[in-house]
């Protein structure tokens, strides 16, 4: 009898695991799945909010954010791009075309987007929400390198518009060795920009 019921506790525990596993996958998992942890902790050290959750708001539309500064980076040296406060005054606008659940459509209008590795999905609770994007971007004297990037969105819905949006640009791992010519590496390397005057327009 003792035994009976040890097997069907963990029967029972087996089967609670298997549901809690598959149930959200989109609620901090996903995004844990795309980004190291200690990315995304050193992301939140630097002022970066990550919004957690299965929940996120509708925010389907089209978002001015401008001005768009650059607040920082922890590249070494620091700031080797842009100096901290450098802003563009006609920012740029975020277009979420469409948003089914988790996933999300998103493009940019004015700014530099990278190619997609894979679908973008959005996390979040009540009004506040991180789209998080897996993209490729390329550079250098004739695109010499093409390197894989998240690039998290955060901010809060209200009254239609978005507010205190920021977005951070974190280098990933290759997937491949690095090709001839590539000496250097993006990984771990995280800037942040916000939207200067906390609203979109």
């Amino acid at each position: 009898m003792k035994r009976a019921i040890i097997v069907l506790t963990a029967a029972a525990l087996l089967v609670a695991c298997k549901k809690d596993k598959g149930a959200d996958p989109q609620s901090g998992g996903k995004l844990g799945e795309l980004v190291p942890e200690a990315f995304l902790v050193e992301a939140k050290a630097m002022g970066f909010a990550i919004h957690e959750g299965s929940n996120p708001p509708t925010i389907t539309g089209e978002y001015l954010l401008a001005p768009w500064r650059f607040d920082k980076d922890n590249y070494n040296p620091p700031g080797i791009g842009n100096a901290p406060g450098y802003t563009v005054a006609q920012g740029f606008t975020l277009k979420i075309a469409s948003q089914e659940g988790s996933a999300i459509a998103v493009s940019y209008v004015g700014y530099y987007e990278g190619d997609e590795l894979s679908k973008p999905f959005i996390i979040g609770s009540g009004n506040n929400f991180t789209v998080c994007r897996h993209i490729r971007m390329t550079g250098g004297m004739g695109a010499l390198f093409s390197y894989p990037f998240a690039q998290l969105i955060s901010g809060t819905l209200e009254g239609g518009k978005l507010r205190n949006v920021q977005m951070a640009t974190i280098g990933l791992k290759l997937a491949k060795p690095l090709e001839a010519g590539e000496e250097f590496t993006v990984e771990g390397e995280i800037d942040i920009w916000s939207d200067a005057d906390g609203i979109s327009q």
